[in-house]
This record gives structure tokens, sequence and C-alpha cells, in this order.
């Protein structure tokens, strides 16, 4: 029997019902013995949670956190509650924010806000036999480690207006000794379902300890929550694994995207360029230019 421990921070309420689904998919699995935590940002009114509280999902346990570190702070705190050796394997899952309009780029592919946890989701749980397949390909892969969608995983980079995450991220390396491990890659996203012993070297060292910044659902990265996301995937490559993906195809969806992200580029483009100028576009054509006031 599998010991899976499923972890889902919840700060968007109105997800919810979609995620039981998921969740749905995970305890029909026979060969696993599921224990559920959920934690839920205490700035959220008591009057919504019941949307959670009448699931009536068995071995399922809800705990209130404040608001800070987005899904990553409350993981930490699971992290600190449990005996990592009590589980076999950790699913790793939260309420993602869908914001109608912007796309993100990620390997070349343009996805929206919509796909983005979609992509997440069914590639862990979105069926019954998905989830089944994870737990088969931990099982008779021992080099294996992490498991997310392919079309999430990425190598750690960062870019001009990240500095402050990646001086976090490096101070993280420093503390794990993982200078070693040269092109890591992460989930975009934090989803997934990992060996549990891959989280000991946080608690070991004492990082499972650490606090974070108040979420703000505006803000879409430079933070240390951003920065541990990556260090997620530091994790799986110090213990000499990989990480993997083997969801469904998404190909048709992402060209339709791709394709829809380079129209509306076409007609219309505001962007603040490398040398810190807006710059907004109309069929390609410049109408504004200028230098942006540092704040």
């Amino acid at each position: 029997m599998h010991r899976v421990l499923v972890h889902i921070h919840v700060y968007y309420i109105a997800t919810w019902p979609k995620i039981e689904t998921y969740l749905k998919n995970i305890i029909a699995d026979s060969s696993c013995n599921v224990r559920i935590f959920v934690t839920v940002s205490n700035c959220i009114d008591d009057s919504k949670i019941y949307r959670i509280e009448r699931s009536r999902i068995p071995n399922m346990s809800l705990v209130r956190v404040p608001n800070r570190g987005y899904d990553v702070e409350p993981f930490f705190y699971l992290l600190r509650s449990i005996s990592l050796d009590s589980y076999d394997y950790i699913v790793k899952l939260h309420t993602k924010n869908v914001v109608r309009g912007i796309d993100i780029n990620f390997n070349g592919r343009y996805l929206s806000r919509v796909q983005w946890p979609t992509f997440l989701f069914e590639a862990i749980a979105g069926s019954k036999k998905a989830f089944r397949n994870n737990i088969e390909n931990l099982k008779n892969d021992k080099n294996l480690g992490m498991i997310a969608s392919s079309y999430l995983i990425s190598n750690v980079c960062y870019h001009q207006d990240e500095l402050c995450e990646k001086e976090i991220y490096e101070n993280y390396i420093k503390k794990l000794h993982a200078e070693q491990i040269t092109n890591p890659t992460y989930v975009a996203g934090t989803m997934f379902i990992a060996r549990s012993d891959i989280f000991k070297p946080l608690v070991e060292i004492g990082l499972s300890n650490e606090t974070f910044e108040q979420s703000e659902s505006r803000k879409l990265g430079d933070t240390k929550a951003h920065a541990v996301e990556r260090v997620f995937g530091v994790l799986v490559a110090l213990k000499g694994m990989t990480l993997c993906g083997f969801d469904k195809s998404w190909y048709k969806d992402l060209t339709t995207s791709t394709y829809a992200h380079a129209i509306k580029r076409f007609l219309f483009d505001k962007r603040i360029t490398t040398n810190g100028r807006l710059l907004i576009r109309v069929f390609r054509i410049p109408v504004w230019n200028i230098k942006q006031e540092k704040q």
C-alpha cells in the first residue's frame, strides 16, 4: 500500500469544486492510503469555507494559515507538521488565479492563464488512470523523483527584473550545499507528485522554519516563494533523480493559444523594453515610446 500525502493550499475558494474532482481521482486508487491536508489562508471569510467542509472527503484535515508565501509557506507548514518517513509520496496542489487575457511564455510556447493550472492538475490527477500511472512510474523507476506537467517543466534561469529572487535562490543553494548542481529544472506553478524524502534537506537544515512575505495576487514573480519554487527542482537533482512529465498531448491547444497570442500582439502590444521604456504598438506600428520614471 502506497502512503500518499496530498497537500492543497486554498486561496481562491471558487475553484474548489474543480479541485474536488481531482481529489476524487486520487482517493479512488485502491493501491494508495491517502491523507489529505488542506490549508486555507486566514484572510478567507469563514462563511466561504463551507464549500470545503461539506465535501466530506475521507481523511481530510483543514487548517488555517497566514496569508504569506502564496502556496509555499503553507507547504513548509506541512513539512513542519509531519514526519516525512510516514509517507512514500507527496502530492502538492493549490488554487491558482485565472486571469483571462494574459499569456505566459514557457519554453517558446504561449499558454493562457486558464491553460496553465489545467495542464498542472491534469498531469497529476486528470483521471483515475493518470494518477495510477504516476504512482506506477514512481514505483518502477527508482531514478524518478518528481512528476509534473511536461509543458511546465523549465530550466532555472533569471531575467533582469528578477534579481532579488535570484539572490534568494542562490542563498538557498549555498545553504543546501548544492553548488555542484548545474542546469536544474523546476515546475512552473509548483504542482507535482514527488518522493517524500526529497524534501528532507529542507527540514534537516531548518529551511522549513522560514517565513515569507505577504502574498499579493497581482505580483507575478521576484519573491521568496518564487525562488523556492525553483529550489524544489534542485532538491530532486540533489538526490540524483529526475523531474519528468507523462501528461497527454496538448499540441492542438498550444498551437491555438500561440497563434491567438501572435494575433493579439499584432493588433495591440504594450510592454516595458529592456532599457526601461514603455512601448505601445498598434498593428506593429509604434504609437508610444517613452522612458519610464523610476519608482
